[in-house]
């Protein structure tokens, strides 16, 4: 039993099903506020220098209910909205595949994660301006749904299919980018939330992918040798179907061993005279 199984054993009747949508429910409540003016969209992500120096500590909390974005007209709403259900929908499949205390779990790891990354990479660089939103939640998701669902088709501006793995690809590209090139080693620390968090969960899928991918590429090897390779070879001239297409091979028994010969041999042997002992001796 793993250590998953025992802590769902043990606490798994706290798990909270659904949580995802209560997230989403949560975010469109604080957007609304911002939009009328009730609360301040700056004063929402984890800032870890305002935290420590400033004691605003309300946003260790509010960072996770902090929207996307402030939409600046109707298109750009609509795909706010077209955004929030594409992260339900991608977050019940995760939750019907591992169940609401696991996904509960993955994503209670990835804020942790997220947030101690952000707060030790601000002490290791203290003038690094570290701002986190809930980006890493939509990147944790984003990356396990398309690890279940690779195959599965996204149609970007409604228009062009592409499957989920080469999006995952592509955002993984982008994150490793942005490590990267982040101006400080903790501001590099502080995006690292996200990943540590989907290969914490997903190390032992990842190597079984990998080695996976490695067997079809052998396999795929060895068909293709075979199928370049000749199937049948004279004993006697060394041609074979491959070299030799309008021959036909036949086989025959000697001592136990299966003997190939093509069709033109067996002309020549037949054409050959035969001697019997007799006439041998005379």
């Amino acid at each position: 039993m793993s250590i998953l199984d025992k802590l769902e054993k043990r606490i798994g009747h706290w798990a909270i099903p659904n949580v995802m949508l209560g997230l989403i429910v949560a975010q469109l409540l604080v957007y609304l506020l911002i939009l009328v003016g009730k609360l301040s969209f700056g004063a929402m992500p984890l800032i870890p220098s305002l935290v420590l120096g400033e004691g605003e500590f309300w946003r260790l909390f509010t960072f996770i209910v902090s929207p996307p974005k402030i939409a600046g007209g109707a298109l750009s709403g609509l795909f706010l909205a077209i955004f929030w259900y594409i992260l339900w929908m991608m977050s019940q499949s995760l939750e019907s595949n591992w169940g609401a205390f696991r996904f509960n779990l993955y994503l209670l790891a990835g804020v942790f994660f997220t947030v101690v990354c952000a707060f030790i990479g601000q002490v290791m660089t203290p003038t690094a301006p570290i701002v986190i939103f809930p980006d890493f939640l939509y990147l944790s998701i984003f990356w396990a749904f398309a690890l279940l669902h690779p195959n599965m088709e996204f149609y970007l501006f409604f228009v062009l299919p592409v499957k989920v793995k080469w999006l995952a690809l592509l955002t993984g590209f982008f994150t490793v980018l942005t490590i990267l090139m982040a101006g400080s080693t903790g501001a590099a620390l502080a995006e690292l939330g996200p990943v540590l968090n989907f290969v914490l969960f997903y190390r032992v899928a990842l190597i079984e992918s990998m080695r996976s991918k490695r067997r079809r590429s052998a396999y795929s090897k060895e068909v293709q040798i075979k199928a370049e390779s000749a199937q049948h070879t004279c004993l006697n001239c060394g041609a074979t179907e491959r070299s030799d297409p309008g021959r036909e091979f036949r086989y025959r028994m000697e001592a136990e061993k299966a003997i190939c010969t093509c069709s033109v041999c067996r002309e020549n042997l037949a054409k050959k005279p035969r001697f019997n002992q007799t006439e041998a001796e005379l």
